[in-house]
């Protein structure tokens, strides 16, 4: 659950930095549930904040490590050495050198900000700019957040980068000058049998999740009726040989129960075919209001993403969860693949990096005003580099940093997150593999087959549908406010803000609130993926609904004025 903020200074630091860095920590804290006292170290050149620090965190001299590592290694905290395996952000230090390190899928974000005096690296966007007391907005970032709901490769502040997917920024206090570091991240194919590979993925998961020894009584598995989660419990059912057994949650509306084939009733029967404990945590609408509950979920994800089904509670299904003495969640997030693709647009919109050229309601968007949508070199596809290849290889580079870690952020306040399925040693098995074995996940699917019971997985989703929300009266509302409002005339253009405004729609309540599995058994789920990709990207455009667009420009409207309020 632990955020945090690492600033080195070219001289010493004055004592009133721990109250500087005291007050950004509670002021992140959220408001909502009783947080840990921040932690707050101020040692000579370095002084660090702690935002409600979790017991797994370790803290070794003036080197930090918030998330965990999936081996033993003395050296984690010495820049320079080699980069550890985990899910995880590290901050390390000696007398002459500070390094900050991601792990091998980026699972969690650094963002860092230097100049001649200091260098400061961060989880928290806002806990720099706060430190800063000054934002310079960085508009790179709309046409991105319009066509993906996402930063993209930017941040808010024009002044701050990303760290990259397993990569180092190495400060040489001496020299006082920064250098960057990458493993790079390849797909080679290597000649295996099918059967070879499945033993060898097989054998490379045990082994990861064979060195967990998590506390069960604080730390459990997030259930679903998918592939992800049902390959985390029988692995580590397999490790803990009965004994010490998992427990596990699952989350979604009351009515998701009764839906056949939704993740809710898949994962209650599941867990009751293995023989493991599983709660289920209600989703009740809050009785917020709208404006309250839309502002928690931009502040709390700084505005990266704009996936807020899981959040229209205003987060009290993860404080209830903090509350019943869960400490953290062994997720399934992973990088096996992904869905077959037909050509470089249906790579985009696979992996949530589709740009406004995309979409036909966004294909003109320089027209209205709208700054041009930047795509840096490792985004596009190389020289030699197939579909599927490309598109697994900025799943790593872009999806697992911007979009998967921005959802991971969104819980960190109230628990922390261990990734097994995201190891290195797990991720450089798949990047051997041949296209064939990736696509569709298939290698992996059937792996989960062969380790798990024979039992249905899910069709559905127990989360709220987006896109109902957002056409609820109450919210369709509050975005032509929004649209209406004196400060977002100062981002968007009039022309562009009547064109997103006219594609407003709305629906009734009663419509709002039928069940999400009403169009599950539509002949439409009976044509693969991939064909729709074919002929959508073939024949036309896809569109962007025009509430999303409205949700994204009033996420772009409040993060300029949240960041401006939290410089003062």
């Amino acid at each position: 659950m632990s955020k945090s903020i690492y600033v080195c200074s070219r001289l010493e630091h004055p004592n009133s930095v721990r109250y500087r860095l005291e007050d950004i920590c509670s002021r992140l804290a959220p408001e909502n549930i009783r947080s840990a006292r921040p932690e707050v170290v101020v040692n000579g050149d370095i002084a660090f904040g702690i935002i409600t620090p979790a017991k797994n965190l370790v803290v070794k001299g003036k080197s930090l490590l918030l998330g965990a590592l999936f081996e033993e290694t003395e050296q984690w905290d010495i820049p320079g050495s080699s980069f550890p395996d985990g899910t995880f952000a590290l901050f390390r230090e000696n007398e002459g050198f500070v390094e900050i390190v991601t792990d091998p899928a980026g699972s969690r974000t650094i963002w860092y900000y230097f100049d001649e005096d200091q260098f400061i690296a961060s989880t928290s966007q806002r806990a720099i700019i706060m430190f800063l007391k000054s934002f310079s907005f960085d508009e790179r970032v709309i046409p991105w957040m319009l066509s993906t709901g996402t930063l993209g490769p930017f941040s808010w502040d024009k002044r701050l980068k990303r760290v990259h997917t397993d990569s180092s920024v190495l400060l040489d206090k001496r020299k006082w000058n920064l250098s960057v570091k990458s493993n790079p991240i390849e797909f080679s194919p290597v000649k295996r049998t099918d059967a070879e590979y499945e033993e060898l993925l097989k054998e490379k998961l045990r082994e990861v999740t064979g060195r967990l020894k998590p506390d069960y009584s604080r730390w459990v598995v997030p259930l679903s009726g998918g592939y992800d989660s049902r390959a985390i419990i029988c692995l580590l059912l397999e490790s803990c040989n009965g004994t010490n057994r998992p427990l596990t949650i699952t989350w979604g509306t009351r009515a998701a129960l009764n839906v056949k084939g939704n993740d809710a009733g898949v994962a209650a029967g599941l867990a009751k075919v293995l023989n493991v404990e599983n709660r289920y945590f209600v989703y009740e609408e809050s009785d917020a209001s709208i404006e309250e509950i839309f502002g928690r979920f931009i502040s709390s994800g700084e505005g990266r993403i704009d996936d807020l089904s899981d959040y229209m509670d205003g987060f009290a299904t993860w404080k209830l969860i903090s509350e019943a003495g869960i400490e953290g969640i062994i997720r399934g997030d992973e990088s096996f693949g992904w869905t077959p693709v037909t050509s470089e647009q249906s790579v985009r919109l696979n992996v949530e990096c589709g740009l406004c050229t995309d979409y036909s309601n966004l294909k003109d968007y320089e027209k209205l005003a709208i700054p041009h949508q930047e795509v840096p070199d490792y985004l596009r596809k190389k020289e030699k580099e197939t579909l599927s290849s490309w598109r697994d290889r900025i799943f790593l580079e872009y999806m697992q940093p911007v979009v998967q870690s921005a959802l991971t952020d969104l819980k960190l306040a109230y628990v922390e997150q261990l990734n097994p399925l995201l190891s290195g040693k797990v991720l450089k098995i798949v990047r051997q593999m041949p296209d064939q074995l990736r696509d569709g996940r298939a290698l992996f699917k059937r792996v989960v087959r062969s380790i798990s019971p024979d039992f249905e997985f899910a069709t559905s989703p127990s989360s709220l549908s987006r896109s109902k929300i957002l056409k609820q009266e109450k919210v369709t509302g509050m975005l032509k406010r929004e649209l209406s409002g004196t400060e977002v005339k100062n981002l968007f253009s009039k022309e562009f803000l009547q064109h997103v405004n006219q594609d407003i729609k709305e629906v009734s309540q009663r419509e709002s609130q039928e069940k999400m599995a009403s169009s599950n058994n539509s002949v439409k789920k009976l044509v693969p993926s991939f064909f729709k990709q074919a002929v959508r990207t073939t024949f036309a455009l896809p569109r962007l609904d025009g509430n999303l667009l409205a949700f994204r420009v009033m996420m772009v409207n409040r993060m300029n004025l949240l960041l401006c309020s939290d410089c003062r």
